[in-house]
């Protein structure tokens, strides 16, 4: 049952692939795409994020030439970003983004081997930059639609929290690197997206999809090959001949549903669990029914997992931001902050040698050294 489910999802994803090759703008402009033509070369050469992520700062240091001229454009490109705010045009859609990532991923393996190196050179100052730039390009990522790129930002911000715990525990790392963390941790709770924001955006793209399904039909949009291959699937017998109502019924149970988990974000995360799980039962329900949702289904997998990821991402910066404050003496102990993940306050430890900062159910606290 396991391998059958896998087969029909990998075929969607196929067909979902096909579909936007065929109808989506092909690029897109803005900073993103600056980026992705500078790092696009990742395709070809696929296993330079196995050597970038070594501890063999011989090899690293062979990628990190050939990538430096590159690496110092995007940076131009942020900063640009940054002071003109332009927007990123005709991003990817939403079920076909993971395909455009690699670059992005490519670009963040290359600023965290450099920090990495920086350290080992004893140059704190260049690891708080890699960190600074990252960020950036992550709030990039966040402005899209797709839940994959939004993701994608979340899991980069928790990685870079790695290196900047590095930074600070360096010998040669000053009070004015904390400051620029520091800072750094304060401008993305400042520009933080809130879920609603995130969902609702993401609703709007699958609004789009179903208008692209009901306007060209799967016979235009797929080969002879993978059209009979779809239509000998249960879930897709008859679909082509009641492609207007199964559309709409698609169309129905995905704006009902998102509409009901963008009014689960007007609490914390900790709040939605009963709400998310009688969502994902009602959605798992109709699996395998001669009335099952497919696209709809597709469009909204993993709802629990990418809300619990953001909210990761958000207590992980909360709890690098906190014990830094508290280091600099910028921490008021009377006003204590409820984790977005947990619903428990975050547990402040002001001990000999630095600050130590954790909340319930994370292994890994943040410490930040007194200077």
């Amino acid at each position: 049952m396991e391998v059958k489910m896998f087969l029909r999802c990998f075929v969607l994803r196929c067909f979902i692939g096909l579909f936007f090759s065929i109808l989506a703008v092909n690029g897109y402009s803005g900073t993103l795409d600056a980026v992705r033509q500078q790092f696009e070369i990742y395709q070809r050469f696929p296993g330079e994020i196995e050597i970038l992520s070594t501890d063999d700062l011989s090899e690293i240091d062979n990628v990190l030439a050939r990538t430096e001229a590159k690496r110092l454009t995007v940076r131009e490109e942020l900063d640009k970003a940054l002071r003109e705010r332009q927007p990123n045009k005709d991003l990817p859609s939403p079920l076909f983004a993971e395909v455009s990532l690699p670059p992005f991923m490519y670009y963040v393996a290359v600023e965290r081997a450099h920090a990495r190196r920086s350290l080992a050179q004893d140059k704190p100052d260049e690891v708080a930059e890699s960190i600074r730039y990252v960020y950036h390009l992550a709030e990039e990522l966040s402005l899209s639609g797709s839940l994959e790129w939004r993701a994608a930002a979340a899991r980069i911000r928790l990685q870079m929290l790695e290196t900047a715990q590095s930074l600070l525990l360096h010998p040669r790392c000053r009070k004015e690197h904390h400051e620029a963390l520091h800072k750094i941790f304060e401008n993305q709770i400042n520009r933080r997206t809130t879920d609603a924001v995130i969902w609702t955006r993401y609703r709007e793209e699958g609004k789009q999809f179903f208008a692209g399904i009901g306007q060209h039909g799967l016979d235009k949009m797929v080969s002879p090959e993978l059209l009979k291959e779809l239509m000998d699937r249960d879930a897709f017998s008859g679909y082509e001949k009641a492609m207007a109502r199964r559309t709409a019924h698609d169309r129905s149970v995905f704006h009902r549903v998102s509409e009901a988990v963008i009014e689960s974000c007007s609490v914390p995360f900790f709040q939605r669990q009963p709400v998310l799980r009688q969502l994902e039962h009602e959605l798992r329900t109709q699996r395998g029914t001669a009335a099952e949702p497919v696209f709809a289904l597709l469009l909204l997998r993993d709802v629990s997992r990418y809300m619990q990821l953001f909210a990761q991402e958000r207590s992980g910066i909360e709890l690098a931001y906190l014990a830094l404050s508290a280091s600099l003496g910028k921490h008021n102990h009377n006003n204590t902050m409820q984790n977005f993940l947990t619903g428990r306050e975050y547990e402040i430890r002001l001990i000999t040698d630095g600050v130590m900062c954790t909340y319930e159910g994370n292994i890994k606290p943040f410490y930040v050294p007194y200077r």
